[in-house]
Parts: structure tokens; sequence; C-alpha cells
């Protein structure tokens, strides 16, 4: 899992807010028990890398169900002001929110919110929002798998310790092409 801008996320969500008619809309990772912000658009709050309780919200019902909701919420209902919504501060009259994954796996959801003209989100736009998921799920997967396969400093040492003795030859190659790669000059 990144924390990170992904313009990969970043023009999914912008394809989801254009073909539904979003004001504003989110790509959130799930993380434990966390959700993380890995794409945001239409509000002014910098959003990306924020984090929201996982259970909170309509993001939070999708990501426990796996289903998709298209509501418009009353304004009292309380999951309206919660999750990434209480981090921009507004409390939506329209929610589209669908999960993001591969085949089971839900690895976070895209949330869209304020149909422009004041109407509710369609079924066209639900379905034009899971598919645009399932893409944003891909990348979530890559994301996390590319994250999850880069070796931590300490094992690089490691390695780099063990074939020093193995190998010597090998050894001073790579430490003379990872010395000109890593000068400051």
């Amino acid at each position: 899992m990144a924390d990170s801008y992904s313009p990969i996320l970043q023009s999914v969500l912008r394809s989801a807010i254009e073909a539904t008619g979003a004001a504003q809309g989110w790509i959130l990772e799930t993380a434990g028990e966390e959700f993380v912000v890995r794409a945001a658009a239409g509000t002014d709050v910098h959003l990306v890398g924020q984090r929201v309780p996982l259970d909170s919200g309509f993001a939070g019902y999708v990501a426990s169900s796996g289903q998709p909701i298209a509501m418009s919420p009353r304004r009292d209902d309380a999951r309206g002001a919660q999750g990434v919504a209480a981090l921009v501060g507004t409390q939506p009259g329209s929610v589209l929110a669908v999960p993001c994954g591969v085949g089971d796996t839900i690895d976070g959801v895209l949330e869209l919110v304020e149909k422009h003209g004041g109407g509710p989100f369609t079924f066209d736009d639900v379905e034009i929002a899971t598919l645009l998921a399932g893409i944003a799920g891909t990348a979530l997967q890559a994301d996390s798998e590319r994250t999850a396969t880069v070796a931590s400093p300490q094992q690089i040492g490691a390695d780099l310790a063990r074939l020093a003795t193995a190998d010597p030859a090998r050894y001073a190659t790579l430490a003379n092409f990872l010395g000109t790669v890593l000068s400051d000059g």
C-alpha cells in the first residue's frame, strides 16, 4: 500500500466524475482498520494520504458489504457527515460508492458525491463507476504488490554482505555501479 499520489488512480477518478456528473470524488484504499485517500478531485482540501476509519460513512458500508450504493441521503443521516465527507466539511445530497477490487477482493472504494443539477445518481452512473472501480482496484493491487516486493535497505545490505563473501568479483561490479548511482555528483 502506498499513501502517495497515483496518476492512474487520479485519471480513473477524473473519468468517473466526468462520466457521472459528480462534483467531488475520491478513491479510498483499505489499510487495516482505515481507509487511505489515494486520489481526490473536486475539492480544495488536500486529501491524498489522509486517513479515515474503515467503518465510517457510506464507503465503510460498501467496503464491508461489497455492494455499491447510490442514494440521496436525508440530511439527518449521520453517515453523510462521516469519512472523507467530514474531512471536506460536506454532507452530500447524493452519493455513489462502489467497491474497487479484482475478483472477490475489495481493495478500496470509489466514492462520488453531489450529482450536478441536484438529482440522484442513476443506474447508468453505477454501471460506469463500477467499470472504472475495476480499473482502480487493479491499480491499487499493483501498487500494493510493487510496494511489497521492494527490499528494505537492511535486506539489501545483508544481501550485499553475502555477495561480497560468495562472489567478490560480482560484488565489486555491483558496488561500483551502486556507488555511481548513489553519488552526489
